[in-house]
């Protein structure tokens, strides 16, 4: 939308408070928490915030609708601090872009601003995932590892069942050694996340490969002007270094961001560092067209203590934060570049126009690891490692335009998604002794591509009704040279996937509406398990949802019914260190979400969600009607904080921010019919601010809880040359236990 004023600015407040959440798009006025889903594939410039100068991409102005970390039915100035106005002429009326968040794709979309982000606190990015209700991460294999990432009946393990973008780039790993979809966001400071929104299912066009549970998108943004310096310290030597630098006339998206971090573990073989860089700007090359530029470089190294026989536990042979294998753990880098260029005229105004976001990705990765001891090979070991280096380039594209079919809001979208990945890859096993390569299990080189093409429409049949929907096609095409057995040996593989994809979305009343929601995904199957010449076989996923949603400018609250259907799943296999086909699953359950900013110091938000996962075929060790092994049923997250002003002291401003956050799991259903300990953990912050200088303490797992993050049974011996145990045991990687981390911030400029 499009004004042309000649009056002060301050009146863009009452403008942009009733101003549609798109042109076009025959939605009700944007509120917060309705923006989950980006403007276009691959879309991620975070929103503009009070005090900071408006992104080009975006215009003047952007309503806080659309922004969580801001009141639902806010605005932001077009620039310079909040309310302040510049003398206008008369004789030249200023043109302000007013912009909201596209419309919801479902009744369970979420979105998490920095109010809710700074509410608890967080190592990692992955942390910060499990805002999202019905998300829960868990780290059992070292601090350089990927995360397993449980959402809403789905053990997506690192990334296999959740498509994840970070500033316009994809971070799922296709057919990488360790798992299908491997996602590593330790590059992410959670300083440095903007906003956080999750469209659970497979309900818009732009979602693609892995959006088997959901979509994740990443904006980065950080707002605090001048440099920031935040040295910290801590529990089990645990040291941080934070620096960033943010023009203060600059839109939140312009930023450089430094992480140093490193511990010596809270037990044997668990000492870990990584050091990270971001760096993102947002300018106007030439008139008409905003770019965003972002890149980044990552580089961490860990150890991982690895399993544990809870009877061995239980029985104190072996203290529980021991370790049967201090020579597992890994390393893993990456580096990437993104370049948003987008429309920034009269058309982009009204929700119109061309973007074109291309990327680049490098990584690597090294993991070794023993899950099983000597059960498989008593003399040598069962230790495996493997290796897995990936150069990933591609474009997102989109045009989108106002087209008047049954009213003047009515709009369509075309777009395309082009990606391919070069990848080197091996597993070894590794002797005891010496490390010596006893066994190759996989050498191969992959060359994968996703080449996607879809439409997408929202019209509007009737006042209160409007119908979102598209249709996406994937063509995935896959060159293997394996170079296990007798010479190396070369096959491909092509396939086509199209799924369709619709939201009814109804007014019921003012800041109330229900939404049905339902669509057709996919995942791509691990293209070693390829023979040649055959059709590509994809994991084929059906998705239904229906449910309410409801924002006013104080709170914002969903509830949703929801039911997924999979034609063939992956579950973790301890013998080969990685997940391994299974038989069909359906998962059926319900989510709610609210979050509140009841007073300008006050948030809080609250995510439950109760999942039934079950097998729907039998094949294997599993049956019809058994339960997906390790994923908890119950999944709760409460976090509420407080930032007060606490008054002045010789002229400046004494602040605080306390905050607290509670994650609890229940029902983790395991093999052999095994049910897994439920966990409750709880998260503390606490933070003092004097005009430049900020003291913090953070403390993890306040309540030092002794719970395990990962739960599995299976037979093991981990005693070599000892005749195995081929009974299934119960083994458990250890939670951490309570930790503190006390810091000291400089805020220069």
């Amino acid at each position: 939308m499009i004004r042309s004023l000649s009056t002060a600015l301050p009146l863009l407040l009452v403008i942009a408070s009733a101003a549609p959440a798109r042109a076009g798009d025959g939605a009700a006025p944007a509120r917060a928490g309705d923006g989950a889903a980006p403007a276009r594939a691959g879309d991620s410039a975070a929103p503009a915030r009070a005090g900071a100068a408006p992104p080009p991409a975006a215009g003047a102005a952007t309503s806080a609708g659309g922004d969580a970390s801001g009141g639902a039915g806010a605005a932001t100035p077009a620039s310079g601090a909040a309310g302040a106005a510049a003398p206008v002429s008369d004789a030249a009326p200023i043109t302000v872009v007013v912009q909201g968040a596209a419309p919801p794709r479902s009744a369970s979309e979420s979105v998490r601003g920095q109010a809710e982000i700074r509410a608890a606190p967080h190592r990692t990015a992955s942390d910060v995932l499990q805002l999202v209700p019905g998300v829960f991460t868990s780290q059992h294999s070292g601090e350089c590892k990927a995360h397993q990432i449980f959402f809403r009946g789905f053990d997506a393990v690192h990334g296999q069942d959740l498509e994840i973008w970070v500033a316009g780039a994809p971070v799922n790993e296709v057919s990488n050694v360790h798992g299908q979809g491997y996602t590593d966001l330790h590059f992410v400071m959670p300083e440095v996340i903007g906003e956080l929104r999750a469209q659970p299912g497979s309900y818009d066009p732009r979602q693609g490969d892995f959006a088997v549970a959901g979509t994740m998108r990443f904006d980065l943004a950080y707002g605090e002007p001048g440099i920031t310096a935040t040295a910290s310290a801590g529990s089990s030597g645990a040291r941080r270094l934070f620096l960033a630098y943010h023009p203060e006339n600059a839109d939140d998206a312009t930023f450089a961001a430094f992480e140093a971090y490193g511990t010596d573990g809270f037990g044997p073989a668990r000492a870990a560092g990584r050091a990270s860089l971001v760096a993102q700007a947002v300018y106007r090359p030439v008139a008409g067209v905003s770019a965003r530029v972002m890149a980044s470089a990552f580089a961490s190294r860990c150890g991982s203590a690895g399993v544990l026989r809870l009877c061995d536990i239980e029985s104190g042979k072996v203290d529980r934060f021991a370790s049967y294998d201090p020579d597992q753990g890994g390393d893993s880098s990456r580096a990437q570049l993104v370049v948003d260029l987008r429309g920034s005229g009269d058309g982009a105004a009204r929700g119109e126009g061309l973007s074109l976001t291309p990327f680049v990705v490098l990584r690597a990765l090294r993991l070794r690891s023993n899950f099983t001891g000597y059960l498989a090979d008593p003399t040598n070991g069962d230790a495996t490692q493997q290796l897995n280096e990936a150069i990933t380039a591609g474009a997102t594209a989109s045009y989108r335009l106002t087209f008047p079919l049954l009213s003047d809001r009515d709009t369509f979208e075309a777009g395309v998604v082009a990606r391919t990945d070069w990848i080197e890859q091996s597993q070894r096993r590794l002797a005891a002794v010496d490390d010596r390569p006893t066994a190759t299990l996989v050498d191969a080189k992959v060359r994968a591509t996703d080449i996607a093409g879809y439409l997408d429409a929202s019209i509007r049949p009737a006042r209160r009704i409007t119908l979102r929907g598209g249709l996406r096609a994937d063509g995935l095409a896959y060159q293997v040279v394996d170079n296990v057995g007798q010479g190396a040996q070369a096959r491909s593989a092509q396939g086509v996937h199209v799924g369709g994809k619709g939201t009814v979305d109804v007014a019921l009343f003012p800041g109330l509406r229900a939404l049905a929601s339902v669509g057709q995904g996919f995942r791509s199957p691990q293209a070693r398990s390829l023979g040649d010449g055959e059709r590509t076989p994809f994991t084929r996923v059906l998705s239904a949802e229906a449910g309410l949603r409801y924002a006013d400018e104080l709170v914002r609250a969903s509830a949703a019914l929801f039911h997924t259907r999979l034609s063939e799943d992956l579950v973790f296999d301890e013998a080969t260190a990685r997940n391994e086909p299974v038989p069909a699953t359906a998962r059926t359950g319900v989510a709610l979400d609210a979050v509140a900013h009841p007073a300008p110091w006050l948030v809080s938000s609250v995510g439950l969600t109760y999942t039934r996962a079950a097998f729907t075929a039998s094949g294997g060790r599993y049956a019809a009607g058994d339960l997906l092994p390790f994923v908890p049923q119950v999944v709760a997250r409460a976090d509420l904080a407080v930032t007060p002003r606490l008054g002045a002291l010789f002229g400046r401003r004494l602040e605080a921010r306390a905050g607290a956050g509670v994650t609890l799991l229940h029902g983790r259903p395991l093999p052999f019919g095994e049910v897994g300990h439920d966990a409750l953990v709880t998260d503390v912050t606490a933070h003092v601010r004097y005009h430049r200088v900020e003291l913090g303490l953070d403390v993890y797992n306040l309540l030092d809880a002794a719970w395990f993050d990962g739960e599995f049974v299976y037979p093991s011996s981990f005693t070599r040359g000892a005749a195995p145990d081929l009974l299934p045991a119960r083994h458990v990687t250890v939670g951490a236990p309570r930790s503190f981390l006390a810091s000291l911030s400089l805020y220069i400029g």
